[in-house]
């Protein structure tokens, strides 16, 4: 019988992450999947990022994780987003050839050490005790194993629907699957259905592309991975192009809204709040005359076009109808129609922080069988549940990523104590210390954690060690050298107020109308030194990386230190163990709600406990106070 440390079951964005961090911290690692040519295969839209998502991309990233090496690899568009809001919104998103990043994916998986991928189906999980003990394979047999991790997607009992028409599919062109369901709910697990969807594919030589607007990719825009100076597409990069719906699409949809699965009660599963149909948007923004639409090309060497925004499950005939009415799509033809798919999901407060079930040791959870949605929510899971089970198989503590410390640990914390009631999508508005938790200083609050479990190489701890002493040099060498008022006339050269008595050049920093290239200028001008300041390089390069940290340290300042001083608060909180099998029901004055959803939920921490939805403030501070004593 063969024998592994950890099985990962599903072979998308959340198994890959979940398999490579296993295997790369030294586990013995199999990644069973239904098909290897299907490995980091994108079955809905070929981007990678955008707000939010673009956030926990570089997470996954700092983290030791491999979906943005691969974006910057197999690149076919980039764009900067957020570029009219804050740092804390402003990210990348980016598209991707999706023939080559699942073959490059697989090459990855299939060298890396520690790591055996099989083509097979995982039938059942084995226990033992209450702790996993091995899985069984529909080809090959029993395998003894210490934890598995279920990274299933949409396969669970997956039922794809155009108009009336279902198929039983996990998605298109892949087999349903179900005995999984069927272990789940026999140790426990509370399931639900969940919907999602996808758009039609249209042939890019039946498109009037000159009828819409031409958005060319930013060819300066900075690399998804903290690894890489430069994107490192293999051709020159492609454009996308936008266009709009309008009012008689929307009179074709809502004339048709009874032979719409969603519309008709063919659909059981609850669909995305923050991706709709377009159908559904025709409802429930119907005093709307528009709705932006934009088309993107799947890979360098095919003609597939994906409609962004318009996700649809209506029959083919009136998904085309509704089409040839947007401008530029008068002649559109189908490569295969829109269609959504319906599957199981996993009640997430079954779980705890670290994504191992509360119903068998050694069991993890990642992805849209948590209820989830989009390739990046599923690689933040995957790489977090696969340093877990990892860790399980030795006895070492679980990682836990607090909300302060990333976008990842909102969503998780998000899942595991409020739970879900459609599926979840990451919003910069979520994070709470947004400001805290940007795009340029993932690496900075992730590499040590990864350092710490194993997955940073030494080239990128190098890196990240290069930008923090370029940083604090720079950041000494301003504040120990000065302006004074005598100088005024080269401040104020660069339309900066006067100085009065003396500034450093950390202070003219702060100013909201100097740059560091301004302040670079001043102190030339004045005869300081600028040796230390950074100078740009690449996009993604260590000066540019250290001259963004500069800039956004002295202009938010204020807010930085306000954000942080309420972070740490949280943090005590979040410091507080509630012990497992605290006794609720025992606890005198606790309210008859917060005491069933604490008893149900069971959080780890007082921190935790104060954001279960429905606990009452005054029972938090009741919790405390008992703990303490």
């Amino acid at each position: 019988m063969e024998r592994f440390d950890v099985v990962v079951v599903g072979g998308g964005q959340a198994g890959i992450e979940a398999a490579l961090a296993a295997a790369r911290m030294g586990r013995r690692t199999l990644c069973a999947t239904l098909r290897l040519d299907r490995i980091g295969h994108l079955p809905c839209n070929c981007s990678i990022g955008g707000p939010a998502k673009g956030q926990i991309a570089r997470e996954v990233d700092a983290l030791g994780g491999q979906m943005a090496l691969t974006t910057d690899e197999t690149l076919t568009h980039i764009r900067r987003v957020g570029t009219g809001k804050g740092p804390a919104v402003q990210t990348v998103r980016a598209q991707v050839c999706k023939t080559l990043y699942p073959r490059h994916m697989r090459r990855v998986l299939e060298q890396q050490p520690n790591l055996t991928l099989a083509e097979d189906q995982v039938e059942a999980i084995e226990l033992e005790g209450g702790r996993v003990s091995g899985v069984r394979l529909a080809q090959g047999g029993l395998i003894e194993c210490r934890a598995v991790v279920i990274t299933s997607g949409t396969f669970l009992n997956g039922l794809c629907h155009e108009g009336e028409q279902k198929t039983r599919a996990g998605r298109e062109g892949d087999a349903a699957v179900g005995a999984l369901s069927q272990f789940l709910l026999s140790i426990g697990a509370r399931l639900r259905r969940f919907k999602t969807g996808t758009t039609p594919r249209l042939l890019a030589s039946t498109i009037n592309f000159d009828a819409t607007g031409l958005m060319p990719s930013e060819d300066d825009c900075p690399p998804l991975s903290f690894l890489n100076d430069r994107t490192r597409p293999i051709r020159p990069l492609l454009p996308t192009w936008q266009t709009e719906t309008n009012s008689r699409v929307h009179e074709i949809l809502a004339e048709n809204l009874h032979r719409s699965p969603m519309f008709s009660g063919q659909i059981e599963g609850v669909g995305p709040r923050y991706c709709p149909s377009v159908e559904d948007k025709v409802v429930r923004f119907a005093e709307k005359e528009s709705h932006p639409i934009f088309l993107e090309q799947e890979e360098w060497d095919s003609e597939s076009i994906y409609v962004q925004g318009f996700s649809t499950s209506m029959p083919a005939e009136v998904q085309l109808a509704a089409v040839r009415q947007i401008r530029g799509l008068e002649q559109a033809e189908f490569i295969r129609p829109g269609y959504a798919v319906e599957y199981d999901m996993a009640d997430p407060l079954q779980l705890w922080p670290s994504l191992e079930s509360r119903l068998a040791d050694g069991l993890f959870l990642a992805g849209q069988i948590n209820g989830t949605s989009g390739y990046e929510e599923a690689a933040g899971q995957g790489i977090v549940a696969g340093i877990n089970a990892a860790r399980s198989v030795t006895g070492d503590e679980p990682l836990i990523l607090p909300r302060t410390s990333s976008f990842i640990g909102v969503m998780i914390d998000d899942l595991t104590s409020k739970g879900v009631e459609d599926p979840y999508r990451m919003l910069t508005a979520r994070a709470e210390h947004r400001l805290l938790l940007r795009h340029d200083n993932a690496d900075q609050r992730l590499t040590p954690i990864a350092r710490e479990c194993g997955l940073c190489t030494d080239e990128r701890w190098e890196r990240l060690q290069r930008k923090l002493d370029g940083v604090t040099a720079a950041r000494e060498a301003m504040e120990g050298q000065h302006v004074y008022e005598a100088d005024s006339a080269l401040v104020e050269a660069h339309g900066a107020g006067r100085v009065r008595n003396k500034a450093s050049l950390w202070e003219l920093l702060k100013r909201p109308d100097l740059t560091l290239d301004h302040v670079r200028q001043i102190a030339e001008s004045a005869a300081l030194s600028t040796q230390a300041l950074p100078q740009d390089d690449a996009p993604g390069g260590i000066g540019t990386q250290v001259r963004e940290q500069l800039e956004i340290a002295a202009t938010y300042d204020g807010y930085l230190a306000k954000q942080a001083e309420e972070a740490d608060r949280i943090s005590q909180l979040e410091a507080m163990p509630i012990p497992k099998g605290f006794d609720y029901a025992g606890l005198k004055g606790l309210s008859y709600e917060s005491n069933e959803k604490l008893a149900r939920i069971a959080p780890g921490t007082i921190g935790q406990a104060s954001r279960v939805p429905g606990v009452r403030p005054s029972d938090v501070a009741l919790l405390i106070g008992h703990l303490r004593r």
